[in-house]
């Protein structure tokens, strides 16, 4: 559980680094990235709340233990929501790969009402059925410490086919884009070891953003040995899923390292001008002050050396 928690930890702070990159630098401000960092949102509510839940369960106490329970709703919810914005970057690069149309055509409400608001749909309609019908609500009782959430049935269905239906059609998305992505390597002038690195590299980019990878644990199987493996295996899955996402379309990203650099160097430039400024300016205030000192008039014991003549005490005093 404590590397699990070290994981997350180390996910959560590259995540929180690379949306704050995304909003703070205007420049990097577009459509697609807009998409990137709603993604990234989701692993990064999906982070916290799984590390609140386990925080809960190891309480020893039931009232913990429950909010823990009510908490797993959130979290399939937030699930769900990962799996839909995979979607959503997959449907996207697909009309702006495959189809050649204007992505802008696509407005984000539209992209955002299926990254958000469709799971919210799929997880009230789990919920009310499985709370009205579900068989574990009048058995679980009998199980201490467990949450009826988290019991496996029938309807669960509910949630798991849609999502199911995402990954497939996320597959048919990749494979497209990569016929095209590969057909436009052929057509260049390059070697061909390096189309073949080319296109290997965008596969496995591309495989990260649209959730290939989690139809390898989408099935709980029944067996208790392969349930431990399984289990180990998804939360793994999860909880780097998302540090992989942000390294490579943020901290990896071309355009992104760009713009950085470009701030920075802008950083630097400004932060010289002004050190350059504030010499020349004290050099200005040394120099006035030195000629302020110039121009004042000179002291009366000064003036009586220069040149006045002597008191008359000072001549009497002489002639004696």
């Amino acid at each position: 559980m404590t590397i699990y928690f070290i994981v997350y930890g180390v996910s959560l702070f590259a995540l929180t680094i690379a949306i704050w990159i995304f909003v703070y630098f205007k420049d990097l401000r577009c459509l697609r990235n807009t998409i990137h960092v709603n993604l990234m949102i989701t692993y990064f509510l999906i982070s916290i709340t799984w590390m609140t839940i386990s925080a809960l369960q190891s309480v020893p106490s039931p009232a913990y233990r429950e909010t823990a329970c009510s908490l797993y709703i959130l979290l399939t919810y937030l699930m769900g929501t990962n799996f839909f914005w995979m979607f959503v970057e997959g449907l996207y690069l697909y009309i702006l790969v495959v189809k050649t149309f204007s992505v802008e055509l696509v407005r984000f409400q539209v992209y955002a009402l299926i990254g958000w608001g469709t799971p919210a749909v799929l997880v009230i309609l789990w919920a009310v059925i499985k709370f009205y019908y579900s068989p574990s609500y009048n058995d679980v009782r009998l199980f201490e410490g467990l949450c009826v959430w988290q019991l496996k049935d029938i309807y669960d269905c509910i949630f798991i086919c849609p999502v199911v239906i995402v990954l497939l059609v996320n597959m048919f998305f990749m494979g497209e884009i990569m016929w095209v992505l590969i057909t436009k390597l052929r057509a260049a002038t390059t070697l061909e070891t390096q189309q073949y690195r080319k296109a290997a590299k965008a596969l496995l980019v591309l495989i990260p953003l649209l959730g290939i990878t989690y139809i390898l644990v989408i099935w709980t199987p029944s067996h208790r040995t392969a349930k431990v493996i399984f289990t180990y295996l998804q939360v793994t899955l999860l909880s780097t899923q998302g540090f992989t996402v942000a390294v490579l379309y943020c901290f990896l990203n071309g355009e992104v390292r760009s713009t950085i650099r470009h701030h920075l160097s802008r950083w630097k430039t400004a932060r010289s001008l002004r050190a350059e400024h504030a010499r020349q300016g004290l050099s200005y205030r040394v120099g006035c002050r030195q000629s302020q000192q110039q121009l004042q008039p000179a002291p009366d014991a000064t003036r009586l050396y220069k040149g006045r003549a002597p008191r008359a005490s000072c001549v009497i005093a002489a002639s004696a």
